[in-house]
């Protein structure tokens, strides 16, 4: 019999648990890794070979997806033995890729067994757990084809490798102290301080000190720094020019969270997953172990485990929580090479911990929220654990499919559709700098290559000056491939539907899709759009009534900006003192000539709103004035009792849901409520209410029983709590579940686009 498995079966110790497996079925043959999947051929009594197909599905490692299997009958061989042959190098590539994983639970007990001789050794892997994606230099995966490739087995490891019996048979990342990877601690100037355990001790001291400390890991190096320290800090956010927006931080253990933050179920098993991300916790009022600028103004702190044995060892033997935040500078790609430390983070850290493991593709760490109420998990940042894998129903390209998506301008990621499957990218940032863009045209070329992909589709956003896009009328030139336009608000929506496995509906839909701003097909700058879909085509039904966004982009910066925009006339009392004379005068001169771009975009309301209220008026990181604004309408809501089923939402499109909706009676109401005393924190929750109020009646007026959402508004926790409680009970509600409903998403719409475009047309 042979057989072909698809899937994530690469990576996963799936040819171990074959060989092992056919042995015990009493098989003879083979098994080996191929550029499309997994080959297997087997030999025996019929019963045998019926019990090993239907095993080899059932029981395949936990941490493996089989998603197809073909199966044929043979000719006998007559094979002496079972064995795991040589990879396959030939045809087009047909895999799933797997993430990077965390540290097992058998290496970290090795990791602490002072009789093991792997105790203390800080890259211990074994067939369940250590990098992937980030190591990988081309398909299908064996060692040769990774970052370990420089690191020749010794006679200890190589046997384990080769012995059935053993947890590393078989491990393309196994190594020991004797001969896998070296740490060593430098300074400033690369001089070397310490190497390998000794470093890790120099390393505790540093930190012990106030010192902060740049320390290599799966995806890129982190800062780090002692979290309690509020010297060290304040010196952190000074040397990284970065005022204002949270840190994140690693804790030892679980328990040593539930001190400092509440720790619900949902967010328990997200900290400990095989992912291991960074998971937005409500911090607790009094905090022991957290200097109060690690998250200034919030009522959260962003709070991850150790997910590799270094981390395992800097938190075990520190023992309290140390800030882990991205190696860059605001708006450059996080630092990979002991190079790059040295010459972008020279002026922020005090001492680096490097290895001599390449890291292949750079990655941030990965950011979820779950709403408290609903506890629907949010996704903020899909990276490290979880790209370039999604589920395979995700969206299901044609086999002969070369679909590449290259996204949006900000929070940007790509999508590549390659053999019968899709590739979604690890977060890349906003393409605002000349580092960000090489990493964003790097990443495209390292999908392209290690997936043998010469996409003949290639989609960009409408916008004709975002880099991504230009990027992709080059590509398309220089490869003779078709350029498809999707437009922003589009795309999202797109990204819901693959998301949810809504392609194929046949009933139609309301598409909610609110963020801070995207190209709209008129031209105007869009984002606070409604659109009503069915059958692959979309219709704009509803959306926020123009208004001008002054100085442009400066206005997602300044949150005073639309604030003056929208309540002007109402409010000036509030509004003037944060402008000068002169500004004041200028923009009252702009606002009457209607001289700036208008935009419909809710994120710019949100911020208004927030400027209003006194919250915010300039922002030194996105979504800075909404979280504030969030966080005052969700001290209401849980404060509230009986009382805040009573509250009413602001009347915005009360009498009108579709069409333009005029924002002068939501801005009137504010301004006499904030004039009459009403607390803001009230006003923050009849403005969310408000706005679940809208959603209610549009979807009422279109006569639509089923309400999408996508949108960097989208990853608004109240928000989706207030939905779920109230049009949630008379509509279906489809939020994002595997991608984030900002703009990461958009290169997945962006891909389903196409071929739903061409379904519709064929």
């Amino acid at each position: 019999m042979r057989l072909h498995l698809r899937g994530t079966v690469q990576g996963v110790g799936f040819r171990p648990f074959v060989y092992r497996l056919a042995h015990q079925c009493g098989l003879t043959g083979w098994v080996l890794n191929g550029r499309d999947g997994v080959h297997i051929a087997v030999e025996g009594a019929s019963p045998h070979l019926a019990d090993f197909r239907e095993r080899v599905v059932a029981e395949a490692p936990a941490i493996a997806r089989v998603t197809s299997l073909d199966c044929r009958s043979t000719a006998v061989e007559g094979y002496a033995d079972f064995d795991i042959v040589h990879s396959a190098e030939d045809g087009p590539p047909d895999l799933h890729i797997l993430p990077d994983l965390d540290l097992c639970p058998g290496c970290r007990a090795e990791l602490w067994d002072a009789a093991n001789r792997r105790h203390r050794y800080a890259f211990t892997t074994c067939t369940d757990c250590g990098p992937r994606y980030s190591i990988m230099t081309a398909l299908p995966y064996d060692r040769p084809r990774t970052a370990m490739d420089p690191f020749p087995m010794c006679p200890e490891c190589r046997r384990e490798y080769d012995t059935p019996g053993e947890r590393r048979f078989y491990s393309q990342t196994n190594s020991c102290p004797a001969c896998g990877i070296r740490m060593a601690l430098r300074d400033g100037s690369g001089t070397v301080r310490g190497s390998d355990d000794a470093a890790v001790a120099l390393v505790l001291e540093a930190l012990e000190a106030g010192s902060i400390v740049a320390v290599k890991g799966l995806g890129g190096y982190l800062l780090m720094a002692d979290a309690a320290d509020e010297g060290a800090v304040a010196r952190l956010r000074e040397r990284k020019h970065r005022p204002a927006k949270p840190f994140a931080l690693m804790y030892p253990d679980l328990e040593r969270v539930r001190r400092d933050a509440h720790v619900s179920d949902r967010e328990a098993h997200l900290l400990l997953s095989r992912q291991k991300p960074i998971v937005l916790l409500r911090r607790r009022e009094s905090l022991r172990d957290i200097a109060p600028t690690v998250a200034p103004g919030l009522d959260s702190l962003g709070v991850m485990l150790p997910y590799t044995p270094l981390h395992d060892l800097l938190l075990h033997d520190f023992g309290a929580p140390l800030v882990a935040t991205s190696g860059n500078r605001s708006g450059d790609p996080i630092a990979a090479t002991e190079a790059e430390a040295l010459a972008r983070l020279g002026d922020i850290a005090d001492l680096f911990l490097t290895h001599d493991r390449a890291i292949i593709t750079r990655q941030d760490d990965s950011v979820l929220r779950v709403a408290p109420d609903s506890g629907r998990t949010i996704v903020l940042r899909r990276s490290r654990g979880f790209a370039p894998s999604v589920p395979p129903d995700l969206l299901k390209p044609a086999r002969d499919a070369a679909i590449l998506a290259l996204g949006a301008e900000q929070k940007s990621a790509v999508a590549l559709a390659a053999g019968g499957n899709l590739h979604v990218s690890q977060y890349l940032g906003a393409l605002s700098s000349f580092d960000t863009e090489a990493h964003f045209q790097a990443t495209v070329r390292h999908l392209m290559d290690l997936l043998d992909s010469r996409p003949r589709d290639i989609a960009v956003d409408a916008h004709p000056q975002y880099a991504a896009t230009r990027f992709g009328e080059a590509l398309a030139a220089e490869r003779g491939a078709r350029l498809h336009r999707v437009g922003h608000h589009e795309a999202h929506l797109w990204a819901l539907l693959a998301d949810r496995g809504l392609l194929e509906m046949d009933r139609p839909l309301l598409g909610v899709i609110w963020d801070g701003a995207g190209w709209g097909d008129d031209g105007t700058v869009w984002g606070g759009e409604m659109f009503r879909w069915e059958r692959g085509g979309s219709e704009r039904i509803a959306h926020l009534a123009p208004f001008a966004l002054l100085a442009g982009d400066k206005a997602a910066r300044e949150p005073r900006l639309p604030a003056l925009a929208l309540f002007r006339g109402m409010a000036d009392e509030r509004l003037r003192p944060h402008f000068t004379e002169s500004e004041w005068a200028v923009y009252g001169k702009r606002l009457a000539a209607r001289s700036d771009f208008h935009t419909s975009s809710m994120g710019r309301l949100f911020d208004a709103v927030a400027s209003l209220l006194g919250m915010s008026q300039r922002t030194s990181y996105e979504g800075e004035a909404a979280i504030y604004l969030e966080q005052a309408a969700r001290r209401d809501w849980e404060g509230g009792g009986a009382d805040r089923m009573a509250c009413e939402g602001y009347a915005l499109g009360a009498d009108a849901p579709l069409g333009a909706v005029a924002t002068g009676p939501l801005c009137e109401a504010i301004a006499a409520d904030l004039a009459q005393g009403v607390a803001v924190e009230r006003i923050a929750l009849r403005f969310h209410l408000g706005l679940v109020r809208w959603i209610d009646a549009a979807a009422s007026a279109a006569d639509l029983a089923d309400i999408g959402f996508s949108g960097g508004v989208f990853q608004n926790a109240l928000l989706v709590d207030l939905l779920e409680r109230f049009p949630g009970e008379r509509f279906r509600l489809w939020f994002h579940e595997t991608l984030s409903p900002n703009d990461e998403g958009i290169a997945v719409g962006q891909v389903a686009a196409v071929v739903g475009r061409e379904r519709v047309s064929a």
